[in-house]
């Protein structure tokens, strides 16, 4: 088949371009178009049933002045039904509630002049509109003035003014025939504005257009200058000098994005003021985060200024925007505002959709209802799952993939039977909005893909789950190998990124079996380090991620000993729960080719995985430091556990009393010579924690003596870390000794106190790295620990002497 063929979208069920605008009448639902690009078929999602909630409670009762206002937002991604939620308010809207004005906004646009006059809907566009507005004029005046008037206390004549009030609130009495008999100021009206909106617009120009549209001979000025066009000489004269949206001020002028939410905020004002129910619909927020600095913040802060007005005065304002345009408004808005975050279709609301849309091409069971079992036609079951699956459930994928779906599977019919008549084909004279085939009882669709003159009919018998994925492929693998190389070529240009000299792995393992990914740069951002960029298509199904995962583990085995990572560009579809996958298979997430900045996007993900390599070669280093650092204290440990063992083994072979261990030489009670320099409390401290050392030892020597038998690994840990500690204690002694010598009492330099302590912070640090909770609990003569007594040794040392001096 043609695939740009203009009639094409008579015979598919599916829009060719599934985007729904709040432009055109057909968009609107103002006509059912048949085939219309945004489609004529509608399910009630989760989106759109919170959305009516929310309109049906602004417009429940009672509707008395005291209506709550509310600012509600649509925000998600493309394609997730945003626009066809508020295209849905709008005929809600319009079809319940017929008398509430209605302002309608497409899409943002930077000459908010040009929007104003062509391109924004509301009131003034009909005569049903116009003549509602003016009574709202004739309303809103009645409202002020019957303020006004039963406002006068010390009046004598207070009942018949309240009277005449309540007249005027009821729309009894004609506010201009009351004005004018009491001669009341007109300014009455300015100053309520001016009182209300004093902060928000120029109150004086519309409260000058308000006065004058109620006067027949400016009636035509004031709508003509209320639709954004230049101001006639009459109202020149009368103040109103600039158009709304001026037209020479093109797409960069702030004023005219000022001046356009200045008339919608003071219309919607004045219905707010009267009790009547206004509604402003806004597609496309996020537009405007492309605009220049000033201009966006423009917007930004006039869109801001009308929220509060429609939410402060009995408004309902719903606006579609994305995560980042939702972003840009500030923090405090967002509490002012209601957010319905849309989702993907369930299974279910997928198969219906489609059902819909062949129901609604008469190619389905033709009922306006969808039944309780959806009538999918010719979709198998099988390419149901995998549109659900691979779509996510994003509707306008879902539409996309089915239309193309449709596309691929259309065929020639089967010869009919020569003694049975042929079908006749659709009559000549049927025209566009005819259907243009029917279904068997199977459920076939079918399609007449010739012109005016005839041609052979096409038919679709069914859509397996092979055609899905087939047209999945077709629509998401547009781009050309060559483009995806050109732009990851850019990247490696983008940040000069070291080629490999050789291929770190032989050629046979570059591409996978069936040559569906390609190694097509190996980098080498550090000796003995590589990433491989890899080149894939779609990855659709279990089989197509497991291919891959088998791939990148083989590269990343034949590496080794190096250090190895992976880049998977894909130039296709990956679903986010495939993306997961494929992220805890290879290491890293795969990249989904998108045009236009991808580059960047790759140079960044390979800057990620340039220090994911550095930082496992770091660690690395490390844990060879560490290990190494281990052999050699395991040496040294080995040597001073031996030379123990020899020592108890002595002991054991001694005759002496049962229970009890001689004294070694060098005992606690000694003082090495130059000792006695200390002061007293520190050669207590010395000594108690040489003691405890001693006993540490003595008492586990004194368990292998008793049992007869070679300590054990954990007595020779405790004796090595005991021994260990206790060399570096008495070190530690005989440097705080040898300070001390050469140290005049009481009056060391800042220089002296300096040496003292490093050394006390040396012993400090000696001490943290050994294990010495092994040494046991405090003993009966002792409230300390041997592990606390050589803890504190330094601190206390350090605090007397330091006090002493």
């Amino acid at each position: 088949m043609a695939p740009d063929r203009g009639d094409i979208w008579h015979e598919n069920p599916f829009p060719l371009i599934p985007v729904v605008r709040l432009g055109p009448a057909s968009d609107l639902g103002d006509a059912s178009v048949r085939g219309a690009d945004s489609g004529n078929a509608h399910i009630t999602t989760p989106l759109v049933q919170d959305l009516r909630a929310l309109v049906d409670d602004y417009f429940a009762p009672p509707a008395a002045p005291g209506r709550r206002g509310r600012a509600i937002a649509l925000v998600g991604g493309y394609g997730l039904g945003k626009s066809h939620a508020l295209r849905r308010t709008y005929q809600t809207v319009r079809e319940r509630h017929s008398e509430a004005a209605m302002w309608i906004v497409d899409e943002p646009a930077q000459d908010m002049g040009r929007l104003y006059r062509d391109r924004l809907r509301g009131p003034g566009d009909s005569v049903q509109g116009r003549q509602a507005f003016e009574e709202l004029v004739r309303d809103y005046y009645a409202y002020v003035t019957a303020g006004w008037v039963g406002a006068q206390e010390g009046d004598p004549r207070r009942d018949t003014l309240q009277e005449i009030a309540t007249g005027l609130r009821e729309r009894a009495l004609d506010p201009d025939k009351v004005v004018a008999a009491l001669r009341y100021d007109p300014e009455v009206i300015h100053a309520d504005l001016r009182g209300t909106l004093g902060e928000v617009t120029e109150h004086r120009r519309f409260a000058t257009a308000l006065a004058l549209l109620l006067e027949p001979p400016f009636k035509r000025m004031v709508w003509n200058w209320l639709g954004g066009e230049e101001p006639a000489e009459p109202l020149r004269e009368r103040g109103i000098t600039e158009a709304i949206g001026p037209s020479g001020g093109g797409a960069g002028n702030p004023a005219g994005i000022d001046r356009v939410f200045d008339a919608l905020a003071v219309q919607g004002f004045l219905h707010g003021r009267v009790g009547s129910a206004y509604v402003l619909l806004l597609d496309s927020l996020e537009k405007v985060l492309d605009w220049p600095e000033e201009n966006r913040r423009t917007f930004m802060d006039a869109f801001e200024r009308l929220v509060n007005i429609y939410t402060s005065h009995g408004g309902l304002l719903v606006f579609c925007t994305s995560p980042e345009g939702l972003r840009a408004l500030r923090a405090g808005m967002h509490e002012r505002v209601v957010q319905l975050w849309p989702t993907g279709l369930s299974d279910e609301h997928t198969r219906e959709l489609v059902a819909k849309y062949l129901a609604e091409s008469g190619q389905g069971t033709g009922t306006e209802a969808v039944p309780a079992a959806p009538d999918t036609g010719p979709f198998e079951e099988e390419a149901l799952r995998l549109l659900h699956e691979l779509t996510e459930g994003v509707p306008r994928e879902v539409l996309k993939v089915c239309r193309l779906a449709w596309q691929l599977s259309e065929e020639p019919p089967e010869p009919a039977d020569s003694a049975e008549p042929a079908e006749p084909s659709a009559p000549a004279e049927a025209g566009p909005g005819s259907p243009s085939g029917s279904l068997p009882g199977s459920g076939t669709g079918t399609g007449d893909h010739g012109g005016p003159d005839g041609g052979r009919r096409l038919v679709v018998r069914r859509v397996t789950g092979a055609t899905m994925l087939k047209a999945v492929r077709q629509l998401h693998e547009r781009v050309s190998y060559r483009k995806v190389l050109d732009d990851v070529h850019d990247a490696l240009d983008l940040g000069q990124w070291r080629i490999a000299s050789r291929d770190p792995v032989p050629a046979r393992l570059s591409r996978s079996p069936g040559g569906r990914d390609e190694v097509v740069h190996w980098l080498s951002p550090a000796p003995n380090a590589y990433i491989a960029v890899i080149h894939t298509r779609s990855v659709l199904l279990a089989d197509d991620a497991e291919r891959i995962a088998a791939h990148v583990h083989g590269l990343r085995s034949a590496v080794r000993p190096g250090r190895f990572e992976a880049l998977l560009v894909v130039n296709g579809l990956v679903s986010q729960a495939m993306q997961d996958r494929l992220g805890r298979s290879i290491g890293s997430r795969p990249l989904v080719y998108r045009q236009g900045g991808f580059a960047q996007t790759v140079h960044e993900a390979l800057l990620q995985l340039e220090r994911r390599l550095v930082e496992e070669q770091r660690e690395g280093d490390l844990a060879e430091l560490g290990e190494r650092m281990r052999r050699d204290l395991e040496q040294q440990q080995a040597a001073q556990l031996e030379e123990l063992r020899r020592a108890v083994a002595a002991l054991a072979l001694e005759t002496v009393p049962r229970g009890t261990v001689p004294a070694t030489a060098g005992s606690v009670g000694e003082l090495e010579p130059g000792a006695a320099e200390l002061p007293v409390p520190v050669r207590r401290r010395f000594r108690d924690a040489l003691a405890m050392l001693e006993t540490v030892t003595r008492r586990v020597a004194g368990r292998a003596v008793n049992r007869r038998v070679a300590a054990t690994p954990a007595d020779l840990s405790v004796l090595g870390c005991a021994t260990l500690v206790r060399e570096l204690t008495e070190d530690f002694r005989g440097s705080v000794t040898a300070w001390a010598r050469g140290t005049q009492p009481g009056a060391p330099t800042e220089l002296q106190l300096s040496e003292l302590r490093r050394i006390c912070r040396e012993y400090e640090c000696a001490v943290e790295v050994l294990p010495v909770h092994l040494l046991g609990g405090a003993e009966p003569q002792h409230p300390l620990t041997p592990a606390r007594a050589v803890e504190v040794l330094a601190e206390e040392v350090w605090g007397s002497l330091s006090a002493v001096s």
